[in-house]
């Protein structure tokens, strides 16, 4: 009968798309440079400095001297490691099996696990700490909705002269900002109608620069500028042998892969009130 028969066992489907979010839009994942993933990476950036001088011609002609600026800080980023684990018996999946299953997990929660890594950081008390690189950020006001949280942060961007600006802000904002016309798909990113581009992270946990708690109807959104994500382009799975355990009869593999993250130029907060009717409008 064919209520007795057995299901067919089959390949899994090919895994999902990896959602939108940081990877989208940051620039890279790109490689470590030669030792990096032992120190990190640092460099002087170009592009963080907002001087702007403009000089009148006209006769007689200024003598007066001229403005210089000096060269930006440097900016670094300290590596990290991502991970995932993967637990099965010694019969059932091959070492090739087994070892492609960890690594698919990796790859599908890499970007979510970076995402965590700058807004909230890690607390662990097996894997450590790390502090958000949004912690601290420099708050910039309170949103009575989110056309208004857009309009501060762009603005902020704006005013401090940063090139390759970035709204970061939890996924469930993306309904709201949606609804009042402040999402537009241009090629692969979500971007205001300015054009400036969002990442709503799966990791972003929505919490304040100093802690402050996502509560009922407010929440945070960050403004920052350019996001370089560097990463190690081998993804590490200890030897089959070395994994088995012969007491519990299981492998336990782990897919790890190291990443440092830069942020240039600086980060800004607002807290916004998620749907309001307030001036600036929205819902």
């Amino acid at each position: 009968m064919a209520g007795l028969t057995p299901p067919t066992l089959i390949d899994q489907p090919s895994p999902p798309p990896v959602p939108y979010g940081l990877f989208t839009v940051a620039q890279g994942p790109v490689p470590f440079p030669m030792d990096g993933m032992a120190g990190g990476v640092q460099y002087v950036p170009n592009d963080c400095d907002g001087s702007i001088f403009v000089r009148a011609i006209v006769c007689p002609p200024i003598t007066g001297a001229v403005s210089f600026t000096s060269v930006e800080g440097s900016i670094s980023g300290a590596p990290f490691t991502v991970y995932s684990t993967y637990t099965c018996g010694s019969v059932g999946f091959s070492q090739e099996e087994a070892t492609q299953r960890v690594t698919t997990r990796l790859q599908l929660r890499a970007q979510t696990a970076v995402e965590k890594r700058l807004w909230q950081g890690i607390t662990s008390a097996t894997d450590g700490n790390l502090t958000g690189l949004f912690a601290n950020a420099t708050p910039v006001g309170f949103a009575g909705c989110p056309t208004e949280a857009v309009e501060i942060l762009e603005q902020t961007l704006a005013d401090n002269n940063v090139f390759g600006g970035i709204i970061h802000a939890r996924v469930g904002l993306a309904a709201h900002l949606s609804n009042n016309f402040l999402i537009y798909e241009r090629g692969n990113q979500k971007q205001t109608p300015y054009g400036t581009p969002y990442v709503f992270g799966q990791g972003y946990s929505g919490i304040g620069p100093t802690g402050q708690a996502v509560g009922p109807d407010t929440e945070w959104m960050y403004a920052s500028g350019r996001i370089i994500v560097y990463r190690d382009p081998d993804v590490w799975v200890p030897p089959y042998g070395q994994v088995f355990n012969r007491t519990t009869n299981q492998i336990t593999l782990m897919a790890q892969q190291n990443y440092a993250l830069i942020v240039e130029c600086g980060v800004w907060a607002v807290q916004v009130t998620r749907s309001c009717t307030s001036a600036g409008g929205g819902t």
